[in-house]
């Protein structure tokens, strides 16, 4: 064959893949589906990938997109795959609570295999194991079992007090010293996660290199790497396991499993209990080991990589979301002196009342803290998005929006991010406005577009502890210090490009000043 005949050949060839490829991202435009234009091969992702953004600022590039607006969803691509981005609060209340079950698995996952702790937890796992596992580990979240947490969470919010306290003072004159917030948050976080999940005492204030600390550290460092494969299980979990990433690290895995299985064997051993985490997976490994014994095959079975799974979902969720809106809250404290003073008045006043005792009680009384707490998450939610994807054999119909009938299998996002970010909802979205979350003012709020801890039965388990352990918290640290901006304070807010969790690029920088409330 010629020279001349095979460059025809190859330029047919590829003429023929360029009209293919044109043909397949054509998907939304033969159907009638509003849609974001794609590129080929990466879709609509190229503003992500570039890193030129992070997932959040990329996401709400996509929600204000003018071909979307004023539409209840739009059609994109994430690579190759067609997806959904909803934008319309009716239409999410229906795909998150209305029609849960038709919606009820994340679309995102990890190797189920390769990656045991990172995909068999209650976040990655999907029906029916997940609705078992969740109903399992309810229970720790109740009432009564958050006020038996309470002592252990004050005993380390005393730890954080103590810490801060011997802090040597860069300037005698102003009695302040910088830090960085996040990890100081993130210290505290561990410490109460490891003493109330698993009766460990991690010492994290004494030891910041600590196990758990580095391990805990490894999982949500974004290297160029990580970036890519959490990438991969968010926009296109079906390569996940053939390229061998892993959520939770080889590192960390090894740690984590054998500190966990270690615990639950001395537990049982000693037959000590403490009505933690610990105790319940071994009761859920108590019942599979005697519907066993009985013959019952139906049960599903806790042993193994799903109990420790659980664990380190805890584990890792427990003091990552909660640090980093310790620290996103100090840092808008910091910018919003008033917003700071009126807060510290509260806690004043809170603990003259109990006597100086920080008791639960107190914090439950704390109404403003709360209101603070809620608008940061408002402006920082853990995560940016949601993602579902429609189980239905035969598809879901999208009427009266529309006539398309979304097949089984395909993805759907909820830019939760974007939707804080919307003046539509929210007026003035870039500035810190506790006073949103008023008793009367949440009234007001458009239901469905304040999704920080997600929405419907996926909503996360541990709201409330969540809120429980980041307040008490924010009351050591202001107790005996004022929070300022120091010269390594960001002016705005800049987030990490290579996050998929939102997270401060370059950290969170702070002045501490010696000011004690006097209680």
């Amino acid at each position: 064959m010629s020279l001349g005949m095979m460059l025809l050949l190859c330029l047919v060839l590829l003429l023929a893949v360029y009209w293919l490829l044109r043909q397949h991202y054509a998907y939304w435009r033969r159907r009638g589906v509003p849609e974001l234009r794609p590129n080929l091969l990466i879709g609509n992702l190229a503003g992500m990938l570039s890193l030129r953004s992070s997932p959040a600022d990329f996401l709400c590039q996509l929600y204000n997109h003018p071909d979307a607006q004023d539409k209840p969803f739009v059609g994109i691509h994430v690579f190759h795959k067609p997806a959904l981005l909803l934008r319309d609060p009716e239409l999410i209340k229906r795909i998150m609570i209305k029609d849960f079950p038709k919606f009820s698995n994340r679309y995102s996952n990890s190797d189920y295999e390769g990656d045991p702790l990172g995909s068999q937890n209650l976040f990655f796992l999907k029906n029916p194991a997940w609705k078992e596992v969740r109903l399992k580990l309810s229970p720790f979240f109740t009432s009564n079992r958050l006020k038996n947490m309470f002592p252990l969470i004050d005993e380390v919010g005393c730890n954080l007090d103590a810490f801060l306290r011997q802090q040597p003072l860069h300037n005698e004159r102003m009695r302040c010293f910088d830090l960085e917030a996040k990890e100081l948050c993130a210290l505290f976080t561990t410490d109460v996660i490891a003493t109330v999940a698993y009766g460990v005492q991690a010492n994290s204030f004494t030891h910041p290199n600590s196990e758990f600390r580095r391990h805990g550290r490894a999982v949500f460092e974004f290297s160029l790497m990580r970036a890519a494969g959490f990438t991969l299980v968010f926009f296109m979990p079906q390569l996940a396991p053939h390229l061998g990433f892993k959520v939770v690290p080889d590192g960390p895995t090894k740690f984590l499993r054998k500190t966990i299985n270690y615990v639950m064997a001395e537990r049982e051993r000693t037959n000590q209990t403490r009505n933690d985490l610990i105790d319940l997976l071994i009761d859920f490994k108590r019942s599979t080991l005697k519907a066993k014994a009985d013959g019952n095959s139906d049960q599903f079975v806790f042993e193994g990589d799903i109990l420790v799974a659980q664990a380190v979902i805890f584990f890792t969720a427990g003091f990552e979301s909660s640090s980093s809106t310790m620290a996103f809250a100090l840092f808008e404290l910091a910018r919003n002196p008033e917003v700071q003073q009126r807060l510290r008045q509260e806690i004043k006043d809170a603990l003259i009342a109990s006597g100086g005792k920080v008791t639960q009680q107190l914090i439950e009384s704390l109404e403003y803290m709360h209101m603070i707490l809620q608008e940061v998450l408002r402006m920082y939610p853990p995560l940016p998005f949601l993602d579902r994807e429609c189980t239905l054999e035969n598809g879901y119909p999208l009427t009266p929006y529309h006539k398309f009938n979304v097949p089984k299998g395909m993805p759907i996002y909820i830019p939760a991010y974007a939707l804080h970010m919307d003046p539509q909802y929210f007026p003035q979205p870039r500035q810190f406005q506790p006073e949103r979350f008023s008793p009367n003012n949440r009234k007001l709020l458009t239901p469905y577009t304040y999704m920080p801890f997600g929405l419907g039965p996926h909503g996360c388990i541990g709201e409330r502890y969540s809120f429980l352990q980041a307040k008490v918290g924010l009351v050591y640290v202001l107790r005996n210090h004022l929070v300022t901006t120091s010269e390594r304070t960001q002016r705005r807010m800049k987030l990490e490009p290579k996050a998929i969790i939102l997270q401060a690029k370059g950290g969170i920088h702070l002045r501490l000043v010696r000011d004690p409330l006097g209680v």
